[in-house]
């Protein structure tokens, strides 16, 4: 057979003491299949100069190599019986100081990386029917190729009793799929929809026929590894159960959540995993709130159909006497997390990455292991070796310089211009060859070279790094001007992510070096376009990161639009002549005209002249709304009184109406508890309550306080007895504290820029005058 397929998983098992590649996939004519292929090695590399050395740590399998390091020396390669022994020789060695290359790549992720297989593939070989798939390869020849499928996916959700130890129901949700099966020891009459099983490990064994009969790619639901996937496996265990949920005999797998708001992963043989909350957080989806009731009502417009501190008792009270609406709310919530997912596509991007990257769908949120599958992929084809991971720290590293922010010329302009560097990043990096590969420490002798501002060098050899993006690039506006939207997020995602892993010390390839030499490149850019600018006689208001904003001539918009227009190309073809005038290589950089504010507010900030950075709002021309940039209103840590109030006063000052007699009303209607429902906080968890040992800020004494299960995001007031979360509250609400934490900090920058002062406009100021 020749097919072409698209892989969903790739993995191993043992089989006689060695390892087989297991690779489970769907081709392009919609048959299931399984790839076996015995021929895999499990191997890394060391210096042939320390091969004696090692030998003395403990015997090697040791064979030449034609590959070499970064340094250009040569090495060995080391095989190793089964994956699992890779570790300990890898560390014994380690231990002598003697390092190893690609030590710590995955066996399965080490195959599809030989064979630069990303996404999909083009399967030849003899296939024979499966038993839980429709074929099976064993050893075929598995080469690149362009393959898509439309992945089959089905959204589930459990009911449990309060304590998750008692399983009710299992609901699910598909393309022509819409039912629960309910845990029923009385055989009552089940309403449409439903199916009654007598105990939970019937109930268990119907929804793995049922997966069985709509082979599914995906499975999805909302917080469906740390909450639903891990209850089933543990009443699986109880009730005795096998729990064969895929499409080959092997339990269900699951890795406990790194740190603890971090997320799990779940690994079921040839389906994927895909929880919804991770698919929208990997896909840079921003919510306030990310329980699945919040995130229905704003992408769906609907919510659960029981929420509230009470649920669980009333999903109880329902299973017990109330069937019908018990089963509606069960089929309402896989119902609910499968049509998020579908609206925001994120499914679909999940494998549009993977395309990219070579990374399986449920492991493109990943980005230093998606840079690392692409660089190996293309030291591979160069014959180089790269470093073992050295270290797991995630962290940034604090020696890394960030991007330039102008000092703000505060107050209210009209007709702002605003200019951006188009992807600014990954354009120096094309112009100026940035790449792990031919960066050059000590480039001393070494006259034709690149020098960037922050003195770090670089061959002027085609470099792996700048090769990928001029190949994005490209791809990424052909996605645009085909307006596929989900193709084009995913380019972007991944282009955005290459600087990010090279300053991360988790990254084999980090190098604080490379990192601070784009955004010391940055930084000159920004300032070489405001001093080009005011050469001619412009006035630059702020510029941050990547964007400057310039006060226009022409007084109508109209006209300022054709000069904004006029000046990016000026800019341009003097941007491209000063670079090549002094590196001596082709601009990649593009000043693009972004957008026109006919007004824009740039506030000062609190108690002081400065302006504040990164703070802005202002009406883009075309538009009626106001857009806010980095203000209370885009924040999550906010009430919706502070954003409501913040939208309010920013219309009126942008509208030319007054702001006085409004905010003087909104007080008083504080005062007398008619905006309660608007006083609520919300703010994030950033580690376990118990961790909070230093200090205690206010979410966490709210949370340290309620009676119910804790979670991410924590909703409280600010009561006359401290905060309180809103399963709890035994106190009215500190209202002057809303007044003077909520309303005063958004209202005097607009107060300020009018002349106004806050305690006069809302009456108080007599109050003051007492003392």
């Amino acid at each position: 057979m020749d097919v072409r397929g698209f892989i969903l998983q790739a993995t191993y098992r043992i089989e006689g003491r060695r390892p087989v590649v297991h690779l489970y996939g769907r081709l392009e004519d919609g048959a299931t299949f399984l790839v076996r292929d015995h021929n895999q090695r499990p191997h890394f590399y060391i210096r042939a100069a320390d091969l004696d050395a090692a030998g003395e740590v403990q015997p090697l399998n040791a064979h030449a190599a034609p590959q070499r390091t970064f340094a250009g020396e040569p090495v060995v390669r080391i095989e190793v019986a089964v994956p699992g022994d890779t570790p300990g020789v890898r560390d014994a060695l380690h231990t002598r100081g003697i390092p190893t290359f690609e030590a710590d790549v995955r066996f399965a992720m080490r195959y599809l990386i030989d064979r630069g297989i990303k996404g999909s593939c083009r399967i030849v070989g003899e296939a024979r029917p499966g038993q839980r798939t429709a074929l099976v390869f064993d050893d075929p020849e598995l080469t690149p190729a362009e393959a898509s499928i439309e992945p089959r996916v089905l959204s589930f959700d459990i009911e449990t009793d309060a304590r998750a130890e008692r399983l009710l129901a299992i609901s699910v949700y598909a393309q022509g799929l819409d039912e629960v099966l309910v845990v029923d020891p009385e055989g009552r009459p089940m309403p449409p929809h439903a199916r009654g099983f007598a105990s939970e490990g019937a109930v268990l064994e119907g929804f793995a026929s049922l997966l069985a009969e709509h082979d599914p790619d995906v499975l999805t639901g909302w917080n469906v590894v740390d909450f639903d996937l891990t209850v089933l496996a543990r009443i699986a265990e109880r009730v005795g159960h096998p729990l064969q949920l895929g499409r080959d005999v092997g339990n269900l797998r699951i890795r406990p959540a790194q740190g603890y708001f971090g997320s799990g992963h779940a690994s079921i043989p040839g389906r994927l995993v895909l929880d919804g909350m991770d698919l929208l957080r990997g896909a840079f989806v921003r919510m306030d709130e990310y329980s699945l009731d919040a995130v229905a009502r704003s992408v769906l417009g609907e919510g659960k159909t029981l929420s509230g501190d009470d649920r669980a008792d009333a999903i109880m009270q329902r299973y017990t006497h109330d069937l019908p609406e018990f089963a509606r709310y069960a089929r309402t919530d896989a119902r609910l997390a499968l049509e998020i997912v579908e609206r925001l596509d994120v499914v679909r991007l999940a494998f549009a990455r993977s395309k990219l990257t070579g990374m399986t769908p449920d492991r493109v949120a990943a980005s230093i292991a998606s840079f690392d599958f692409l660089y190996l992929s293309a030291l591979a084809e160069r014959d180089v070796v790269a470093p073992s991971v050295s270290s797991d720290d995630a962290r940034v590293s604090a020696a890394q310089a960030g991007g330039a922010v102008f000092e703000p010329v505060t107050g209210i302009h009209e007709n702002v211009m605003v200019f951006d560097f188009k992807s600014l990043y990954p354009s120096i990096m094309r112009s100026f060859n940035i790449d792990p590969l031919e960066f050059v420490a000590d480039a001393s002798g070494d006259k034709d070279v690149l020098r960037l501002v922050t003195c770090a060098t670089f061959r002027r050899s085609p470099g792996i790094l700048p090769a990928m993006l001029d190949s994005l690039f490209p791809q990424r506006e052909a996605a645009k001007a085909a307006e596929d939207s989900v193709a084009s997020q995913a380019i972007k995602i991944l282009m955005n992510s290459f600087y990010g892993v090279l300053g991360t010390p988790a990254c084999r390839f980090y190098n604080p070096e490379l990192a601070n030499a784009i955004t010391g490149q940055g930084r000159y850019f920004l300032q070489w376009s405001k001093d080009w600018f005011e050469a001619l006689g412009y006035q630059v208001l702020y510029g941050d990161t990547d964007s400057v904003f310039v006060r226009a001539r022409a007084a109508a918009a109209e006209a300022a639009l054709a000069e904004a227009d006029d000046l990016a190309g000026r800019a341009n073809a003097a941007l491209a002549r000063h670079i090549t005038e002094r590196w001596n290589v082709t601009s990649r950089l593009e000043l693009e005209f972004e957008k026109l504010y006919t007004q824009l507010f740039l506030p000062s900030m609190r108690h002081t002249d400065a302006g504040a950075r990164k703070r802005y709002a202002g009406v883009v021309w075309g538009s009626d709304s106001v857009q806010f940039v980095g203000m209370e209103v885009v924040r999550r840590d906010w009430t919706e009184l502070a954003k409501e109030v913040q939208r309010e006063l920013y219309a009126r000052l942008f509208g030319g109406e007054q702001v006085d007699a409004y905010l003087a009303d909104v007080v008083g209607r504080l005062r007398d508890g008619e905006l309660d429902h608007l006083l609520v906080y919300r703010k994030g968890l950033r580690k376990s309550l118990d961790s909070y040992v230093a200090s205690t800020p206010p979410h966490v004494a709210a949370a340290r306080k309620s009676a119910a299960p804790v979670g991410r995001v924590i909703s409280y007031l600010i009561t006359t007895a401290g905060p309180e979360p809103l399963d709890a509250l035994n106190h009215a609400p500190d209202r002057e504290h809303y007044v003077d934490k909520q309303i005063r900090p958004v209202a005097e920058p607009v107060l300020g820029a009018l002349g106004l002062d806050f305690a006069q406009v809302i009456g108080d100021d007599k109050q003051m005058g007492l003392f």
